[in-house]
C-alpha cells in the first residue's frame, strides 16, 4: 500500500550513457522541423498577450514567444529545471537564434516567475490547440483503411484520473512507515489481531501537506501518499485533450470521514467525472463539429448518477466496469442476474451466453441471451446439453433484456460480449499516456512546492504533446503522433 521511494544516487557513468544517448537524437533538425512547421504565435490567446505586455506597464524585455518556446523545448528535451535551461539557451547557438534570444537571455528566476504569473493563461494555450489537434486525428482517421486497427479510435473518449507527487516532508517513506510501525506495535501491545495497521496509519495522517494544504492524502497509482490530484482526457489514440486539477471547491463538496484510502479514492474519482466531462464537451461544441462516440474509464466511475451523465451527453457505448461494492445480485422472473446485468443459470448460476444485439420492426433494442450448455450446429441452429432443462424447448433457455430500461446494466453494449473484450483493452493508452507526462523529471518528481508551478509545468508537457501531433501530420508520419522520441530521431 505504501511506496518506498529509491532516490537514486548521481552516477558518473549514467551521466555518460545519458551524452551518449543524445548521439542517436537530432535535437538541431528537431528545432528546424519545429520552426518550420509550428508557429506559437497563431495559438497564444489575445488576453495572454494582453496580459503578458501590459503587466509592467512598459515595453517587456523579452517577447512572449521566445519564452514560450524556449519553455516548450525545456518540455521536449527533459530539462528538469529552469537553472539548467538557462544554461542551455547560454551554450546553445541554435535553441538560442530558435527562441529569438539574441542579445540576453533570461535567468532562472524569470522563467519562474514567468510560470507562476501566468499559469492561468498557458492553460488557455494548451486549450486553444485542442479544436485543430481533434480535426488532424479526424483527418488521419479518415485516411486510414477500413481494416486498421486504429480505424476510430480518435472517436473514444477516454477519462482517468492521476496526481503530482511533490517533495514534501510528509512524503519521506520514513514518515509513512514509522506510522505504519507505531500501529503495528500498538496492534501487537494490545493483542487486536483485527487492526489493519495500514488503515489506522492512513487515518492518523494529516489530510494535507502542512506546506501546501492543495496538496492532499489520496490513494494514487497503487498507494497513498500527498498529491496534487487532477483528471486526464484523451481520446483512442492517447492524444491529451484535457487537464483539469481538483481545486478546494470540488474538495468541499466531498467533506467526509473515510475508513480506507480505498474508500476515498472511489469517492473522490467518482465525483470527479462530472466536472471535467461536462465542461469540456460543452467547449468542444462552440469549437468543433466533432462528436466522441464512446466513454471508456475504470470501475472508479460506476455510479447510476454517472452513467445517467454520460448517456445525456449523448454517447452511444459505454465501457465503464461495474464495481461490485455497488450492487448485488438481482432477481427478474425466475432468474437471477449479477451487478453486470448478465442472466444466471437457475441451477448453478453459471452465465448465459451473450448472443448480441437484436431489433425486429417496429421493436425496441434487445439483447439476447442463451442457455450456458447450448450449442449452435454448423447450420447455426441452437440445441442445449443440459440434463435438467429448465424449459421443453430443445434449443435451451432463451431471455432478452432491453438496454433502454437500465443503461447502467446495459450501456449500448453487452460486458461479457467480443465487443466489449476488443474494445475496453484500450483504455490502457490514458495509462501510457499519464506515464508519458509523468516520464518529465519536473513532473515526476516536483521541486515546486507551488501549485501554480505545478499546474504550468503539466500543461507545458501537455502543450508538447499536442505539437507533436502537429509536427507528425505536417511530415506525413502518422504513426509518430504519440511519441516525441521518434521525431527526435528521424529529423535532419
Amino acid at each position: 500500500m505504501f511506496c518506498i521511494n529509491k532516490l537514486k544516487q548521481l552516477n558518473i557513468f549514467d551521466q555518460i550513457a545519458e551524452l551518449n544517448g543524445l548521439t542517436k537524437k537530432q535535437p538541431v533538425g528537431f528545432i528546424k522541423l519545429l520552426g518550420d512547421n509550428f508557429d506559437i504565435e497563431s495559438f497564444i490567446p489575445q488576453s495572454f498577450t494582453q496580459k503578458y505586455y501590459a503587466n509592467l506597464g512598459r515595453d517587456r524585455k523579452y517577447e512572449l514567444t521566445s519564452v514560450l518556446s524556449s519553455l516548450i523545448l525545456m518540455q521536449v528535451f527533459h530539462i528538469p529545471t529552469t537553472v539548467l535551461l538557462s544554461l542551455f539557451l547560454v551554450f546553445s547557438t541554435e535553441i538560442r537564434e530558435f527562441c529569438c534570444f539574441y542579445d540576453d537571455i533570461p535567468d532562472d528566476s524569470f522563467f519562474s516567475r514567468f510560470k507562476t504569473d501566468f499559469e492561468g493563461d498557458i492553460a488557455n494555450l494548451f486549450n486553444n490547440m485542442i479544436p485543430q489537434t481533434i480535426d488532424i486525428c479526424d483527418e488521419i482517421n479518415e485516411s486510414l483503411p477500413d481494416d486498421s486497427p486504429s480505424k476510430n479510435l480518435n472517436s473514444e473518449l477516454i477519462y482517468d484520473t492521476s496526481g503530482l507527487k511533490p517533495r514534501v516532508k510528509e512524503n519521506n517513506p520514513k514518515t509513512l512507515v514509522s506510522e505504519v510501525n507505531r500501529m503495528k506495535s500498538y496492534a501487537k501491545a494490545t493483542k487486536n489481531k483485527q487492526l489493519n495497521p495500514y488503515a489506522a496509519a492512513y487515518k492518523n495522517m494529516p489530510k494535507f501537506a502542512h506546506a501546501n494544504n492543495s496538496i492532499k492524502l489520496d490513494f494514487v497509482n497503487g498507494h497513498f501518499g500527498y498529491f496534487y490530484k487532477f483528471g486526464l482526457i484523451t481520446n483512442g489514440w492517447g492524444i491529451p485533450l484535457n487537464l483539469k486539477f481538483f481545486d478546494k471547491y470540488f474538495y468541499k463538496n466531498i467533506d467526509k470521514e473515510f475508513e480506507t484510502p480505498e474508500d476515498q479514492k472511489y469517492c473522490y474519482d467518482n465525483a470527479s467525472l462530472k466536472p471535467v466531462i461536462k465542461p469540456f464537451l460543452e467547449t468542444l461544441k462552440k469549437t468543433s463539429n466533432f462528436k466522441f462516440k464512446y466513454f471508456l474509464g475504470d470501475s472508479e466511475f460506476d455510479s447510476y448518477d454517472n452513467f445517467g451523465f454520460l448517456q445525456q451527453c449523448g454517447f452511444e457505448k459505454v465501457f465503464v466496469p461495474l464495481n461490485p461494492r455497488n450492487q448485488g445480485t438481482s432477481k427478474i422472473g425466475d432468474l437471477k442476474y449479477n451487478v453486470q446485468g448478465i442472466p444466471l443459470c437457475p441451477l448453478d448460476e453459471t452465465l448465459f451466453k451473450a448472443e448480441g444485439p437484436c431489433k425486429g420492426k417496429n421493436r425496441s433494442l434487445r439483447f439476447k441471451f442463451t442457455c450456458p450448455k447450448s450449442h449452435r450446429d454448423k447450420k447455426g441452429k441452437c440445441y442445449h446439453t443440459c440434463e435438467e432443462p429448465c424449459t421443453d424447448k430443445k434449443s435451451g433457455r432463451m431471455t432478452y433484456v432491453y438496454p433502454d430500461k437500465d443503461f447502467r446494466l446495459y450501456p449500448g453494449v453487452q460486458r461479457n460480449s467480443q465487443e466489449w473484450d476488443d474494445e475496453y483493452p484500450n483504455r490502457a493508452c490514458i495509462e501510457r499516456s499519464l506515464s508519458s507526462l509523468k516520464s518529465n523529471p519536473c513532473i515526476e518528481s516536483p521541486r515546486s512546492l507551488s501549485t501554480s508551478t505545478m499546474r504550468a509545468d503539466l500543461f507545458l508537457t501537455g502543450i508538447s504533446k499536442l505539437i507533436n501531433v502537429i509536427l507528425a501530420y505536417a511530415i506525413n508520419k502518422p504513426e509518430y503522433i504519440r511519441g516525441i522520441t521518434k521525431l527526435l530521431k528521424i529529423a535532419v
